[in-house]
C-alpha cells in the first residue's frame, strides 16, 4: 500500500504538461462512490422522459454547473444497467458516443455506474476542445466478482459481462467527457457524478482508503501528435 500511495502522490504532483487521470474502482457491486467530499453532484435520469435520443439538458445546481448530454437514450432499468434495479439509465448504443459537455467552470472529478462492460467501452476526457486522456474501462475488472448484474432484482443476469462503479480525478480538469460504445451492442451508464474533489494529497488518502485499481496518464504532446 505505502509504494501505491508513493505512486499516487507522484502522479497527483505531475508537471503541469502531463494531463494524469487516476482511475479507482469501487467494491464489486457497489453503484455509488465511496469517497466523500464536498462540491459533488449526481445524475440518475430518473427525472427524464424514457426513449429521448436527442441532447439532454441537466443541472448540476448543487456545484454550479449545467451539461448537456448529447445522442442520449433514457431507458428503465433492466438486466443490462440502472442502479438499484429500479428507475432509469442511460445507453450509448452501437458505434456511438454520451458527450457529456459542462459550463460554469472545470472540475476534476468524475465518477460513474458503468454497466454491461465490453472491451469496446471507453472514457475520454477533454478540456477547451484538447484530448486530455482515453481510458478503457475493462482493462480495471480483471475480477470475476464484477461480472453479472449486481441489483437484486436482476442479479447474476447477463454473466458474460462487468458491472462497476469507476472513479476519475482528472489532474488539470476536464468540461467535456465522452463515453464511448466503440462497436455492436450498448453501454449503460447510471449515477453519472461529477464534482470538485480536494488537492491531490487529500486525494491520496481518500483513494488508499479503499484500494487503487489502476491509472490512465496522457502526455499533452503525445495526444496532439497522434
Amino acid at each position: 500500500m505505502k509504494s501505491v500511495a508513493a505512486l499516487l502522490i507522484a502522479l497527483g504532483f505531475a508537471a503541469s504538461a502531463q494531463a494524469v487521470t487516476i482511475v479507482s474502482v469501487e467494491a464489486a457491486g457497489a453503484q455509488n462512490t465511496s469517497i466523500s467530499f464536498g462540491h459533488l453532484a449526481v445524475e440518475n435520469f430518473d427525472g427524464q422522459p424514457l426513449g429521448t435520443i436527442v441532447p439532454v439538458n441537466t443541472s448540476f445546481a448543487a456545484i454550479g454547473v449545467a451539461s448537456t448530454f448529447t445522442s442520449t437514450q433514457i431507458l428503465a432499468a433492466d438486466q443490462y444497467g440502472g442502479a438499484g434495479g429500479a428507475g432509469n439509465q442511460v445507453a450509448v448504443r452501437n458505434t456511438g458516443d454520451l458527450s457529456i459537455t459542462l459550463t460554469g467552470r472545470p472540475l476534476n472529478y468524475f465518477g460513474v455506474w458503468a454497466s454491461a462492460l465490453d472491451a469496446a467501452n471507453t472514457v475520454s476526457f477533454y478540456k477547451g476542445g484538447t484530448l486530455l486522456s482515453s481510458t478503457n474501462l475493462t482493462a480495471y475488472l480483471l475480477a470475476d466478482a464484477y461480472r453479472g448484474n449486481p441489483t437484486a432484482t436482476f442479479f447474476g443476469q447477463n454473466f458474460g459481462e462487468k458491472y462497476a462503479f469507476f472513479n476519475f480525478r482528472v489532474t488539470e480538469g476536464y468540461d467535456r467527457v465522452v463515453l464511448s460504445q466503440n462497436g455492436g451492442g450498448g453501454f449503460e451508464l447510471d449515477n453519472v457524478s461529477v464534482g470538485a474533489v480536494p488537492e491531490a494529497a487529500t486525494w491520496v488518502m481518500l483513494v488508499a482508503g479503499f484500494g487503487f485499481v489502476g491509472f490512465a496518464s496522457r502526455r499533452r504532446r503525445a495526444v496532439v501528435a497522434a
